[in-house]
Formats: structure tokens, C-alpha cells, sequence
């Protein structure tokens, strides 16, 4: 049988993400994006304004989002399985 050290093994069988704000932020700028939408389309003044506010929350939180999820792979080495 092969000597295992417990300090080699995760403390579960899958890895455990840190929180984050960007679900959140996403799903309120997609929130607005879609009241937006809803605004232009029934003809209401500055509905087309708030869908461009929205989208470009949008844009910009899943952009940090995806930086944070490169930056934990490949700086941080976080990934959901131990290379020995």
C-alpha cells in the first residue's frame, strides 16, 4: 500500500469556491437590462438608455467575472483536482 499523507488530501471530494459579488451584480444589471427593454419597447422615455445602462453592466460584470475565474486557474492554481 502506498504511504498517503492526510496534508496531500482535500478536505472534500470537491472544490469549494469563494464567494463572489459578480452573481449578484449580474443578475440586477440583467434585471435592469430587462425593465429597460420592457420600457423602449411600450414607447416610455429613456427606456433605451436604461436597457444600454443594463447591458453594459452586464458586460462589464461578466468580464470581471471571467477575470476572476482565469486568475483563480492559473495564478492561484485552484482547480477541482490535486495534480500529484
Amino acid at each position: 500500500m502506498h504511504n498517503i499523507k492526510r496534508q496531500n488530501l482535500q478536505a472534500f471530494p470537491f472544490h469549494l469556491v469563494d464567494t463572489s459579488p459578480w452573481p449578484i451584480l449580474t443578475s440586477f444589471s440583467l434585471l435592469g437590462m430587462a425593465i429597460g427593454a420592457v420600457l423602449y419597447l411600450h414607447g416610455y422615455n429613456n427606456g433605451g438608455y436604461i436597457f444600454l445602462l443594463g447591458f453594459g453592466l452586464t458586460a462589464s460584470a461578466m468580464t470581471l467575472w471571467f477575470k476572476d475565474v482565469i486568475y483563480e486557474g492559473t495564478e492561484l492554481k485552484l482547480t477541482s483536482y490535486r495534480v500529484p
